[in-house]
């Protein structure tokens, strides 16, 4: 009769091997049953004194016993130790999106806890939300890009698909609404302050929205989150705009002018509430303002008492004039790419129209001399050069000195559409102004998105 004296080991996982030692075993495999718990074992080896054996997959805690044709012999305990299985990823929902977006990932033998998984987007940690066995819920992480999802635990890694970071670009657009002056961010609305009666220019840094405009008062004035901030005038003024604002670090620069009872203007900029020094003739107005760096650009125009106003540039207060006083002309908008600076604007009485680059006038081309403005120049990445405005008083925009239209309106008497402000993201290219079939709002890329409630847009700023 078998008899067993140990087995080795004494514990383990299904399918670990386990060396029986004893005596009057079958000399062969098949002269022996052996059973785990009642369940039989695949024996591997045997002589007459031990039995090698692999622990059955559906074997449980219990003996191990031997049979042989001399009998049955009882062993010691075997223990299972069971495994938990590594977490497995069937599906992420959803499979795109932007930065810090929900994501729902579902599959099996994740942990309850949510500290005991760590989910990976193409490597960097995410923040888990809720966790079940079967689902996770994280927030896709701000530094994270395009690859493969991965859930770890203290079992395993699991490999999941691919999520896709999607870039979206708010839209902000300032302007005069059917409750008094606000901004829209992304279609919806946000009124200013009662006091403000005028706005003109938005900028948005970080989460922080600026606008320039006039108070009620009469005073220069740019708000920063709905809260207004007067700006000095000159010396004996009692009227003035803020044009135009541009954030840099933590500098506030806005253009603009002061006049006395309307007449008389000045050319204005202040940088943190102080104006800047500006060198002009004898009065001139700015209508938009650019920081690169170090240097301040301000478009505008200055001019004598009794002659026509002059296009000018001004870098860090020295004036640049673009036209020869010949006609009224005014600059409109600045940008600085690639070291190059930009500027929109129009002169009266021209029948050929321009944008001037690093002061040298670039053609736009129109087909007729008919009545032509230009208002906001913006550059792409790629390097086309895009100036939105007015031709026959509908709106336009050119692209690279071709004309494009904004919309299907026919010119006739008591028409105006406009296109008042551009600016970019990537190769998306937005428009701030109005159509007469369209209504008031923004083109994204030539198509229209009207704003609810807007009665007249003058600024518009993507991020």
């Amino acid at each position: 009769m078998p008899t067993i004296t140990s087995i080795t080991p004494l514990s383990g996982v299904a399918g670990a091997t386990v060396t029986i030692t004893g005596t009057d075993f079958g000399a062969t495999a098949a002269d022996n049953t052996v059973k785990f718990n009642g369940t039989p074992a695949n024996i591997t080896s045997a002589t007459t004194s031990s039995l090698v054996v692999v622990a059955p997959a559906s074997g449980a805690t219990g003996p191990v016993t031997v049979t042989t044709k001399g009998g049955t012999a009882n062993g010691p305990v075997f223990t299972y130790i069971v495994v938990p299985p590594p977490p497995t990823i069937t599906s992420i929902t959803p499979d795109s999106g932007s930065a810090g977006i929900t994501v729902t990932i579902n599959g099996a033998h994740f942990k309850t806890t949510t500290t005991d998984n760590t989910v990976k987007f193409n490597g960097t940690a995410a923040t888990v939300q809720t966790a079940t066995a079967t689902t996770l819920t994280v927030l896709a992480p701000t530094s994270g890009t395009t690859g493969a999802v991965t859930v770890t635990t203290g079992d395993g890694t699991a490999t999941g698909p691919v999520f896709t970071y999607v870039t979206v670009t708010d839209v902000y657009v300032v302007g005069t609404s059917n409750t008094g002056h606000s901004y829209w961010k992304n279609g919806v609305k946000t009124d200013l302050p009662a006091n403000c009666v005028q706005v003109r220019g938005i900028f948005v840094a970080g989460t922080d929205v600026y606008v320039a405009g006039t108070d009620n008062a009469s005073n220069p004035t740019y708000w920063k989150n709905g809260v207004g901030v007067t700006l000095p005038m000159s010396s004996g003024h009692n009227d003035g705009r803020a044009t135009s604002v541009f954030v840099s670090g933590s500098d506030i620069y806005v253009a603009g002018y002061d006049m006395i009872n309307g007449a008389y203007a000045v050319p204005r900029c202040w940088k943190n509430g102080v104006a800047l020094p500006m060198t002009f003739s004898v009065l001139g107005y700015t209508h938009s303002v650019w920081v690169d760096g170090s240097d301040v650009y301000v478009a505008g125009s200055e001019g004598p008492a009794t002659g026509n106003l002059i296009a000018t540039i001004w870098k860090n207060g020295t004036p640049t004039n673009l036209t020869d006083g010949t006609n009224v002309a005014e600059a409109t908008g600045v940008t600085v790419a690639g070291g190059a600076v930009y500027v929109s604007g129009y002169e009266e009485g021209q029948v050929q129209r321009v944008y001037w680059k690093n002061g040298v006038a670039v053609p736009l081309a129109t087909p007729g001399p008919y009545d032509c403005s230009q208002w906001g120049i913006y550059v792409s990445s790629a390097g086309d050069v895009y100036v939105s405005g007015v031709y026959q008083n509908l709106a336009k925009y050119w692209k690279n000195g071709v004309m494009f239209d904004l919309s299907t309106t026919t010119a006739g008497q008591g028409i105006y559409e406009s296109a008042m402000s551009i600016a970019g993201s990537g190769k998306d290219v937005y428009i701030a102004g109005n159509a007469v079939s369209l209504g008031v709002g923004y083109w994204k890329n030539g198509v229209f998105t009207s704003l609810p409630g807007a009665s007249q847009v003058n600024g518009i700023f993507v991020k």
